[in-house]
């Protein structure tokens, strides 16, 4: 890898930050202003602080490393755990005219070695990488070449054992501050206790504690949680009485194609997503939605990541969640706008009893994980030392067949191996297919004078996809299939043709998820599963199932202050309109409601005249009732008259 000399990257804090910031704000986002603490938070990270930023869903916090990695220029490294959110982060850089790149374990060698020297060159602004990269002390030292001015900390919760989805491989992105102490680190996550968070900043080897944090409390979102045996016609009850958009959270990609269908029958536009779908799908299905195509989105919990749809009106849980932090994060996706939004859960003692079983399953005994790892080294022939760095498409119903194992036990061993390192699974679907030009252009210009009928295809790829010599980028098929009138089997059969002639390199999408091994084939006695971490994982998780039980069985204390009591924060009040508070409130408030609805039924009247008429009442809860028919659109004002609405 070529070095390149290291960029003056000294930032003059008597530079008017507050000027840059919002400069660059404007520029790239055309925002006038930033969301709560955003700036504070900038502020500090340019000040070379390292710092620790606690924001709820919606709260901006790519913002937070975003902006001042582009005041200060050079290369932002950004360390994230997901594949679809790097890609859709990327994305999102891009169509800003913003240059940034993802590495992540399903990258071969050679995407990484280009991606790395076009960082080292100084033409990569934002350089995300999967904690997993950084396991490699080879990778740490490549990084040692590039200007990198800022290191964030995407999801940094994964570090704590404390955490809801604690990853070892976190442990590593210290190791990377010895290549830069003068550079600042700033780590982001959505929830944490205050166990996460002192352990972040000590796992991160923070110089000084420096917390900012957002209030979790969300003042326009309305917490229900009711037992519920007839969970779908509730759930219509719902979307027709609320109306607008709304993301319904099932546990398993089947239920979310049932419901969706069952929705779509009652006349709901309705959607179903996973990650089982092609990424040209999954985007189609979000698209839609965001475009209000689609009212309402039926999806497993992996719909939501780095999406920001302010106008989602609800959030319906059918089943329950596996950790009040997973719950906070996915109900927090209505109301982004400010105004009134509903999380509703619904759960049957049946769904106790499942998530407690699904928590014996969650925990395979080590010796089975063990031998669920061997089963998957024999099935893909993986020799003993060998295999670093190789991946294959993975069909988890055939490798359980051939060695009589349990899927879904060896799913979750899988994941214990992926704490360990030992491998990476991918869900199908992960990313688009992707190309890149091989070939010269003065010899890609002689191939198609000599092969003619690749002529059409090869200017429509070199026509649609810019810097296609330098990197490798996204491409859809069925649309280069359209513009170039070709069938889009065609397309892919040309494509691998000339990617086999030298031309170009075609790496296609894949239908099934990806096992990407990190380390060479260990020998069965030598694999190591921590006891002393997969015991702590499993205390953690027993805790946090508890909580969400110990949540939805309490009908005393107000939804959102059990929420505030579980991240810590002591500074509370009843928030009058979840369930448990509705039930609480005067006997009177019922009847007001429903004189007032048969008031203004068939003669609109003021304001002033609906007051003199609830004279008799308490004023408190006439304005509470008042209010909640507003918001839930039972009644509407105009021109200074109260409407029923149609």
């Amino acid at each position: 890898m070529q070095q390149v000399k290291r960029l003056n990257l000294g930032f003059n804090l008597n530079i008017n930050i507050h000027k840059e910031i919002y400069s660059v704000l404007k520029k790239y986002w055309n925002f006038e202003s930033f969301r709560p603490l955003q700036e504070e938070i900038i502020t500090s990270v340019l000040q070379k602080k390292d710092t620790l930023a606690l924001l709820p869903t919606g709260g901006g916090k790519s913002l937070c490393f975003q902006v001042p990695g582009l005041v200060l220029g050079g290369t932002c490294l950004v360390v994230s755990p997901l594949i679809a959110l790097m890609n859709d982060q990327v994305s999102n850089l891009k169509r800003k005219g913003i240059s940034a790149v993802a590495i992540s374990a399903s990258m071969s060698f050679k995407e990484i070695e280009i991606a790395l020297n076009n960082a080292a060159l100084g033409h990569v602004q934002f350089l995300y990488v999967s904690p997993e990269r950084l396991q490699n002390e080879a990778f740490r030292k490549s990084l040692s070449y590039l200007p990198i001015t800022l290191i964030a900390i995407d999801e940094a919760h994964c570090i704590s054992q404390w955490g809801y989805d604690f990853r070892p491989s976190y442990l590593k992105i210290a190791e990377v501050k010895d290549y830069f102490n003068q550079v600042a680190m700033v780590a982001l996550t959505a929830s944490a206790t205050k166990f996460v968070v002192s352990d972040i900043q000590q796992k991160l080897e923070f110089k000084n504690p420096n917390v900012f944090r957002q209030s979790f409390y969300r003042k326009n979102l309305r917490y229900v949680v009711q037992y519920e045996e007839d969970k779908f016609s509730r759930l219509l009850k719902i979307i027709k009485n609320i109306g607008g958009s709304g993301v319904v959270y099932v546990r398993n990609r089947k239920r979310t194609q049932e419901l969706a269908l069952q929705l779509t029958k009652n006349k709901i536009s309705a959607s179903s997503y996973h990650a089982g779908l092609t990424f040209s799908d999954r985007q189609t299905i979000q698209q839609n939605w965001i475009d209000n195509k689609t009212q309402v989105i039926c999806a497993t919990n992996a719909f939501g990541m780095g999406i920001d749809k302010p106008d989602v009106r609800f959030v319906a849980h059918m089943d329950l969640p596996d950790s009040l932090e997973a719950y906070f994060q996915e109900a927090g996706r209505g109301g982004r706008d400010g105004k009134t939004a509903y999380a509703s859960l619904f759960f049957t003692n049946g769904d106790i009893e499942r998530l407690q079983d699904n928590f014996k399953t969650m925990f395979p005994e080590i010796e089975y994980i063990k031998l669920a790892y061997n089963a998957i080294c024999n099935y893909y022939q993986i020799a003993a030392n060998s295999g670093q760095g190789l991946s294959f498409e993975f069909d988890l119903d055939k490798v359980c067949a051939s060695y009589n194992l349990r899927p879904v036990l060896v799913y979750n061993s899988i994941k214990f191996l992926e704490k360990e390192n030992y491998l990476s699974y991918l869900d199908a679907g992960f990313e688009q297919s992707k190309l890149m030009m091989v070939m010269g252009k003065e010899d890609l210009y002689n191939f198609q004078i000599k092969f003619s009928k690749y002529e059409p295809l090869i200017k429509t790829v070199l026509r649609n996809y810019g810097g296609i010599f330098e990197n490798y980028v996204f491409i859809n098929e069925k649309d280069l299939a359209y513009k170039v009138k070709l069938p889009a089997s065609k397309v892919i059969e040309y494509l691998n043709l000339l990617t086999k002639q030298g031309v170009l390199s075609y790496i296609p999408q894949t239908n099934l998820p990806k096992i990407i091994f990190l380390e060479n084939r260990i020998n069965n006695k030598h694999i190591e599963i921590n006891p002393k971490n997969y015991h702590t994982l499993k205390e953690r998780y027993l805790e946090r199932m508890n909580a969400v039980i110990n949540y939805v069985d309490n009908n005393k204390v107000c939804r959102n202050i059990q929420l505030l009591i579980y991240f810590n924060e002591i500074d509370y009040t009843d928030c009058g309109y979840c369930d448990v508070c509705i039930a609480n409130r005067p006997k009177d408030y019922s009847t007001i409601k429903s004189k007032i609805v048969t008031m203004i039924k068939k003669n609109p009247i003021t304001i002033v005249q609906l007051k003199e008429k609830f004279q008799q009442y308490n004023l408190t809860t006439f304005v509470t009732a008042y209010n909640d028919l507003m918001d839930d659109g039972i009644i509407k004002e105009s021109e200074g008259l109260i409407y029923k609405r149609k």
